[in-house]
């Protein structure tokens, strides 16, 4: 049974989130505006905690307290522009990225010079890229096992995610248009060393004996308000089993 299903809910839009707050006072707007005139609702799943990232324990814990039939799971610094599409059907999982423009500070486009490496051409095309934004149906969210949660800090979660469908024989649909803006913030990669990142690259060599991990392997507190319409989802003390899977 699906607890918070609710058939008057046609969009859930799962925001993962911490200090980002420009990010957000810019994109809850424009997702407002997108969705104008349709049944949706918006949830921001912050980490409420000063340990590294865990977007896909945030995003399975939002996923199940969601009411929506479709679930689109978003970046905050990923700003629609007006030629994004949601849509997609049961058993087509969406990437609605085509291209990304950078900005800097001031919200101009960024050099190409200024960009990170491997993601200087994003003007152009994202390639097979698989992070941002991403759409499923509710029902391909628990066929799929809902997303890897042992991924901690920046790397590897969303190729984990498109990989694992791929593996689970759903082919990724992508926009040939699409394009968002890139919300500016500080290059968030870690060091080569960095242990969670080394483990983060193990689980994803080897997914195929990780597909049983997924959304009921992890728990939080979970604290939830009502922010003006939103439903703000405070998320710590997360709890994890089957931790053998580490090097």
């Amino acid at each position: 049974m699906i607890e918070y299903q609710d058939s008057n809910v046609n969009y859930s839009i799962i925001i993962s989130y911490r200090n980002r707050e420009s990010h957000l006072s810019m994109l809850l707007p424009k997702l407002a505006e997108v969705f104008n005139g349709k049944s949706y609702e918006i949830i921001i799943a912050e980490q409420d905690n000063d340990e590294k990232f865990q977007k896909n324990s945030l995003y399975n814990l939002a996923a199940q307290k969601s009411k929506g039939e479709l679930l689109i799971f978003h970046d905050v610094d990923y700003y629609p522009t007006d030629n994004v599409s949601y849509d997609t059907t049961c058993d087509v999982p969406l990437y609605p990225i085509n291209n990304v423009i950078f900005l800097d500070e001031n919200n101009q486009q960024r050099k190409i010079s200024d960009i990170p490496n491997g993601y200087q051409n994003f003007h152009i095309t994202v390639g097979d890229h698989s992070g941002g934004v991403f759409v499923i149906h509710r029902d391909l969210f628990y066929k799929m096992n809902g997303f890897n949660p042992y991924y901690v800090g920046w790397g590897k979660e969303d190729d984990d995610t498109r990989d694992r469908l791929r593996l689970l024989g759903y082919k990724w649909k992508r926009n040939t248009d699409g394009t968002f803006l890139g919300l500016y913030h500080t290059d968030n990669k870690p060091a080569d060393n960095d242990n969670d990142f080394i483990n983060n690259h193990y689980l994803l060599a080897n997914l195929k004996n990780t597909l049983d991990l997924g959304y009921k392997q992890v728990t939080a507190e979970v604290n939830e308000y009502d922010a003006d319409g939103v439903r703000w989802l405070k998320i710590k003390n997360f709890k994890y089993e089957n931790r053998s899977i580490y090097r």
